[in-house]
């Protein structure tokens, strides 16, 4: 029994020991793909060119790419590399700056740098000849060399306005894979859902895909460690949430095929702070001043309602003092329905006060007896107001 005892523990160290030297053969091959140093030192953004899916380390696409009639000038530059099916292209995007977030424009301003890798074998050389691992292409080089280079010819789908490329650098490693790192400048349109505005989450987008490959040629890989933000990108007004990356095909109008199309997903929450001071605040007080009519038994009529349409049409300057900052949408948000609330609750104030005059003349004690719930039961009513508005919108 003990014999077999001590056979058994033998056994489980063996296995102990060999999944540990898995662990740190694997661990040495991970850090031979990761010892690539990004070519951009505006970001931090970790990740290299191989440890990407669409490099040659990770994708092989046979003899046919590597024949010496696939290398001359006019294949390189209009086939893609892989002559059997889809080239993959790894992207990424790191962004570095959003501004300029204009719901009533429906845009906003991105700076950000953007690989994308691929793997094109007929680029591939002889490190030893060529004293060198890695040819490196920036400035003025790569206008001479993207004639000779193939692209995948992507664009910006949802692009508004301007697009500025401050930087450019192209490496190309010996075995053919080939890194793009781009700085831009974009102007984007975006989709805004504003209806818990000010208490909204957006999402900015920037949609990219090739132009003239579908995806039978050209398929975009979401690279994950090439995509996030800058940890000291910081937004006035807005809370940034996380950015991710999808792909997925679509149809599109210019051609029959489809399309491989990628998506940067940047998830923005509101700070409510300047709306909650500016706004919400001197409102609760605004209605809280009409309420004051409750405690005016002797005050005649006109008095009271001289009050009420005062703050009447004060809640109305507040609502267009700040629809400015909203384009014209087809639905009412939070800000739109806690104003619209507020002015029928104090419009109502100028009803009771009307019925209350009525009563005074020949039934005081009915008179009273109107006022003095409605210094309790208005604001109840306000409160359930504002806590239905906010929890239905």
């Amino acid at each position: 029994m003990r014999c077999g005892r001590r056979t058994s523990g033998r056994r489980r160290r063996q296995r102990v020991a060999i999944r540990a030297l898995g662990a740190a053969r694997a661990g040495a091959a991970l850090a031979l793909l990761l010892a690539h140093v990004p070519p951009v030192a505006a970001a931090a953004p970790p990740p290299p060119a191989h440890g990407s899916p669409a490099a040659c380390a990770q994708v092989d696409y046979g003899t046919l790419a590597r024949a010496p009639a696939a290398r001359s000038p006019e294949t390189l530059r209009v086939k893609p590399p892989n002559p059997a099916g889809p080239t993959l292209i790894g992207v990424g995007f790191w962004v570095l700056e959003i501004r300029a977030i204009n719901p009533v424009q429906s845009d906003f301003h991105f700076r950000g740098i953007v690989r994308t890798v691929w793997c094109d074998p007929r680029l591939a050389f002889d490190p030893a000849q060529e004293g060198a691992t890695e040819r490196v292409y920036s400035g003025d080089q790569i206008d001479r060399e993207l004639v000779a280079i193939w692209t995948p010819q992507a664009f910006p789908v949802n692009r508004a306005g301007g697009m500025d490329v401050t930087e450019r650098i192209i490496r190309v490693t010996h075995d053919g894979t080939v890194s793009q790192d781009v700085n831009l400048n974009l102007h984007l349109g975006a989709r805004y859902h504003l209806r818990r505005f000010p208490f909204d989450q957006q999402t900015l987008e920037l949609q990219v895909e090739s132009f003239v490959y579908g995806s039978d040629q050209v398929q975009l890989i979401n690279d994950p460690r090439r995509t996030g933000f800058d940890d000291e990108l910081d937004v006035p007004e807005w809370t940034i949430e996380g950015a991710t990356g999808s792909v997925q095909d679509i149809a599109v109008l210019r051609s029959d095929r489809l399309f491989s199309h990628y998506v940067l997903a940047v998830e923005i929450s509101r700070k409510p702070a300047f709306y909650l001071w500016k706004a919400f605040l001197p409102l609760l007080v605004i209605v809280a001043l009409s309420w004051s009519v409750f405690w005016m038994l002797d005050e005649t009529l006109a008095g009271r309602i001289r009050i009420s349409v005062t703050i009447v049409l004060t809640t109305v300057a507040y609502q267009f003092i700040f629809s400015g900052d909203l384009p014209r949408v087809g639905y009412l948000t939070l800000l739109d329905k806690i104003m619209i609330g507020s002015f029928m609750l104090v419009s109502i104030t100028v009803i009771e006060s009307v019925l209350v005059d009525a009563y005074r003349q020949r039934d005081p004690a009915t008179a009273i007896r109107i006022d003095r719930p409605s210094r309790w039961l208005f604001p109840l009513i306000y409160a359930v107001l504002l806590a239905a508005i906010f929890t239905v919108t």
